[in-house]
């Protein structure tokens, strides 16, 4: 893997055309959906903008995680597809458990899209996922770990282990409070709901990013609602 102070290296073709599928998939859920408040209010809920910009965004985030060493293929698996699968499903149980026993926290808002059709749920939530990974780990997470990493670092040269989990913890902050938690009224039992149903899990997926390869934390992160949300339905 590259070091910090060496720019990231073109990957090879397979890769270039993965690659090119996912920023294609990336660029056509936004142009239908921001799904991120912060991300629409940014493009001015044009769809062309968020086309592009989700485009720039996915490409600018490669380049961070080259400079800190992270890259994109799943690695370090035996299974590169159950493994994360698996993740997902112990992490969805323990979100789905979230819900059941800290219901009274939860806003009349969210309840009420949680009682959608449960296929249109799925996916829609699945295409979010796959896209905030790009906003708030691909893109902010490695930008923030790099800023962090050049004065918290290794003899190496690369970011140090607490400027990455420093740069995880605050991308995810900030996706949570902008997205869930500034929109319903804050109460302890509500800060504690969202850590535990939204922070925690992001830094699941943060730590499969960082260990695994970008591929694991997308698979694990949009496959989750394939158990989430049927657990859900069935304990709401």
């Amino acid at each position: 893997m590259p070091s910090a102070s060496v720019p990231a290296q073109f990957p090879s073709l397979p890769l270039n055309r993965k690659l090119a599928a996912g920023v294609a998939i990336a660029a056509a859920i936004a142009w239908f959906n921001p799904f991120d408040l912060a991300f629409d209010a940014a493009t001015f809920g044009v769809p062309v903008l968020r086309a592009l910009s989700i485009m720039v965004l996915a490409l600018a985030g490669l380049v961070f995680a080259g400079q800190i060493g992270l890259g994109v293929e799943p690695r370090d698996f035996k299974r590169p597809i159950l493994a994360p699968i698996a993740y997902a499903a112990i992490t969805g149980v323990g979100c789905a458990l979230a819900d059941w026993f800290m219901r009274p926290a939860l806003h009349g808002n969210y309840l009420q899209t949680m009682s959608a059709p449960l296929a249109l749920r799925m996916t829609a939530f699945m295409l979010r996922a796959f896209n905030e990974n790009i906003l708030y780990r691909l893109f902010l997470g490695s930008l923030l770990i790099w800023l962090i990493g050049l004065v918290w670092k290794r003899p190496d040269g690369r970011p140090a282990t607490g400027a990455f989990l420093a740069g995880f913890a605050l991308s995810q902050a900030l996706n949570v409070w902008i997205n869930v938690t500034s929109q319903a009224p804050i109460t302890p039992i509500g800060l504690l709901h969202d850590t535990l149903r939204y922070f925690a899990p992001g830094m699941v997926w943060s730590w499969l990013y960082w260990r695994h390869g970008f591929q694991s934390n997308e698979i694990a992160s949009t496959s989750v609602h394939l158990f989430f949300q049927p657990l859900l339905t069935l304990g709401l």
